[in-house]
């Protein structure tokens, strides 16, 4: 029986350890050709080895598979283009392209130094950004098929504080990704993002405190591979009539996030120019509807000098 991706091309970011692991073991089993493309650094972005990726690629072909190792950079441009170059020659094709790439630090908006947020632009922001252009240049001329899964995060999505410079770069994932999804439709292309609550090499550096690291003492339903199916449904055929919107994994529950659209409205009298009065007088009844501090604000904090990184475990996603 032919598997979900049977035939197709496969390139995973970040797919040494971790989710984007898991990921890249269930598109080789259910029949993809995958690009281990992983550098190996730490979660602060430090250091660079090809063992870890060399090992998933071991897994893959020892269970039958087919998969190689590149050892990029994807912060770097050249990095990135030959990731694509090298997979197009190697396999003849790219069908899949899934950035689970990152790295993380804890930092405030007071925090953060110059060092965290070009770390953490270069990884998310560029890295997206310079994989996306070249796996769409070689869509744009071999159009027909093509899959990009972008992972953003919860961080983006409600404004976690001591994830300043991270929620700022995952924010941009989304962005680029409706951007590329509007561009690319017609190439036979869809470009969708992700959220996810497992806990991971990122969580432990979160909680650097804990007695024992989340990774290693997350239930089943908190562990890594409960991404991966939801993954390949958006990478399969299947999914041909889905783009631009952001989808969440939270264990054993999937969902599919709202998008930004106009809430509430507020016209002026008459269309006619704006007047002072007028717009004090209606405006809690039409944009202020609704809108509550504890309910916009679930992660405040009470101050810039809150220890960072202290946020309850069992709400970090």
């Amino acid at each position: 029986m032919a598997g979900k991706v049977e035939g197709k091309v496969a390139i995973v970011t970040g797919a040494a350890r971790g989710v984007g692991r898991c990921i890249a073991l269930l598109l080789a089993e259910q029949g993809a050709k995958v690009v281990i493309a992983d550098n190996g650094s730490q979660v602060d972005g430090s250091g660079s080895s090809s063992e870890p990726a060399e090992r998933v690629v071991k897994e893959i072909t020892d269970a039958g598979g087919t998969a190689m190792a590149i050892a990029c950079d994807v912060s770097c441009w050249d990095d990135a283009k030959a990731m694509i170059d090298d997979t197009v020659s190697a396999f003849g094709k790219l069908d899949i392209l899934v950035k689970v790439a990152g790295n993380f630090r804890v930092n405030t908006v007071a925090s953060i130094t110059r060092d965290d947020w070009d770390a953490l632009r270069k990884v998310h922001m560029d890295g997206m950004m310079h994989t996306s252009h070249f796996a769409a240049l070689h869509w744009k001329d071999h159009g027909g098929y093509g899959r990009l899964i972008n992972f953003t995060s919860d961080s983006a999505m409600s404004g976690v504080p001591d994830t300043f410079g991270y929620a700022a770069a995952k924010g941009a994932v989304l962005s680029m990704t409706r951007a590329i999804a509007n561009a690319m439709i017609s190439y036979g292309v869809t470009a969708n993002c992700m959220t996810q609550a497992s806990m991971t090499r990122m969580a432990d550096s979160y909680y650097p405190a804990a007695d024992v690291k989340p990774s290693d003492a997350a239930p089943p339903e908190q562990r890594p591979d409960t991404v991966a199916c939801l993954v390949l449904y958006l990478a399969s055929p299947e999914a041909a009539g889905i783009s631009g919107r952001n989808f969440g994994s939270y264990g054993y529950k999937y969902i599919r996030w709202n998008e930004p659209r106009h809430e509430r409205t507020l016209e002026s009298r008459d269309n006619g120019p704006w007047d002072v009065d007028y717009v004090f007088e209606n405006f809690a009844a039409t944009l202020g509807d609704g809108l509550d501090l504890k309910k916009d604000l679930p992660w405040a904090m009470e101050s810039l000098d809150q220890q960072a990184g202290t946020a309850d475990i069992n709400d970090l996603k």
